[in-house]
């Protein structure tokens, strides 16, 4: 049997630097908010030749064009992002003179949108929150749900960072792909902690300690497939599933390690941690 709680101190240390790690970089760098938030003109162009960065920059500011963003995609596929009073033609023709390119995507949300989308991700971002606490606090004790929206609070924060850090775009489709992992974190971890509970019933004279190490290792071979078969898929498409999809997969492939790694090490490290502070004298 693996002691997994006799490696809790590394577990919470390592899971706190993650958090220091992803906080320090959403206060510096922020999100790349896409144009669901924004607003906004975005134009993906695949040059024939490769073209730098610095010199589409420097092409676009000498034309006198201001409030744009620049993220190189994948080889020679180039995304600019332009703010509401920015011509899209004008930035067309100034961009024309670095080279021949095709025009992959071209798109454009006014502010009305905008505001609308931003107010309902708002509220499917609290409601799926919400409803998932609900969930735990009818199913378990106030504790045990604490725990887990912990350990679900740990998963969401590191997988923002990880936007955060690569200064991927943040869109509709990621908020989605982040309600998914919350939801797939979630899963993992009452899987752990109805086998907890069910030991409980079992094995009354052993210590809530020991049973979260046996029940981790009961569950361990379905924790190690499922999130082994769900990670090939995700790396699968975020390698081959061009540049959309594989923003969208980000989510998962980060997700789906660090949700294992928190349902493993930090969710029931966290039970047996907080239930014997706040409750010493019961198992």
């Amino acid at each position: 049997m693996i002691p997994f709680l006799r490696y809790r101190a590394f577990a919470y240390v390592f899971s706190l630097l993650l958090i220091l790690l992803s906080s320090l970089s959403l206060y510096l760098k922020g999100l790349n908010l896409g144009l669901d938030f924004t607003g906004g003109t975005v134009l993906e162009l695949r040059f024939q030749n490769q073209v730098e960065l610095s010199r589409v920059r420097k092409a676009l500011t000498d034309g006198g064009v201001s409030g744009f963003q620049l993220q190189e995609s994948e080889g020679s596929i180039i995304l600019i992002k332009l703010s509401l009073d920015q011509d899209p033609e004008r930035v067309r023709s100034i961009i024309s003179k670095l080279g021949n390119f095709e025009l992959l995507r071209f798109e454009t949300i006014g502010p009305v949108v905008t505001s609308e989308l931003r107010k309902k991700a708002t509220f499917a971002v609290i409601f799926a929150l919400l409803g998932i606490l609900i969930y735990l606090a009818y199913r378990y004790e106030p504790i045990w749900a604490l725990s887990a929206i912990l350990a679900l609070l740990h998963d969401v924060l590191i997988v923002l960072g990880a936007y955060s850090l690569s200064f991927r775009e943040i869109n509709l489709d990621v908020i989605a792909a982040l309600l998914i992992v919350a939801g797939y974190s979630v899963t993992d971890t009452v899987v752990i902690f109805d086998r907890i509970r069910e030991n409980l019933r079992i094995r009354k004279a052993t210590s809530l300690e020991n049973l979260v190490d046996i029940s981790v290792n009961q569950t361990l071979s379905r924790t190690i497939m499922t999130s082994v078969t769900t990670f090939v898929v995700s790396l699968s498409l975020f390698i081959f599933g061009g540049p959309a999809l594989s923003n969208i997969m980000f989510a998962f492939v980060v997700g789906v390690i660090v949700g294992t790694f928190s349902s493993v090490f930090v969710a029931g490290a966290l039970l047996s941690d907080i239930r014997s502070k706040l409750l010493p004298a019961r198992v």
